[in-house]
């Protein structure tokens, strides 16, 4: 390639990038008149203000581990979850809880997903 050309598609890729990066990329090409102070932000998953959802289980406790802090429940299917009926350990984090749970009883529990865990938080 000859030094000239070389140099004009060093030029026209410059170019080029320049104007993208000044545009934004292609985000701010997609929200272009978009008024933002007329968005509602409360929907927005900042991480700390997201609401958790809350999901109901109902099964047969399987064991239980105060130490672990942990219950192993066989429970039906999860419709909020898209679950089918399986055994699996839940955290219990409220210490009162395991008073209700005992090997062999039916329960209902409530949960929620708190990072890789699934947290009790009812026990009925």
């Amino acid at each position: 390639m000859k030094p000239t050309a070389a140099l004009s598609l060093i030029l026209a890729l410059s170019a080029s990038g320049a104007a993208f990066a000044q545009s934004g990329g292609a985000k701010t090409t997609e929200m272009k008149g978009m008024d933002m102070k007329a968005m509602p932000m409360d929907n927005m998953n900042s991480g700390s203000t997201a609401k958790t959802a809350t999901h109901q289980a109902t099964g047969v406790v399987k064991a239980v581990d105060t130490v672990k802090g942990t219950v192993t429940l066989a429970h039906g299917p999860v419709k909020t979850l898209n679950w089918p009926a399986m055994t699996m350990t839940f955290t219990v984090k409220d210490k009162m809880f395991f008073d209700k749970l005992a090997a062999d009883k039916k329960v209902t529990i409530d949960f929620v997903k708190q990072g890789a865990d699934y947290v009790v938080t009812s026990v009925k």
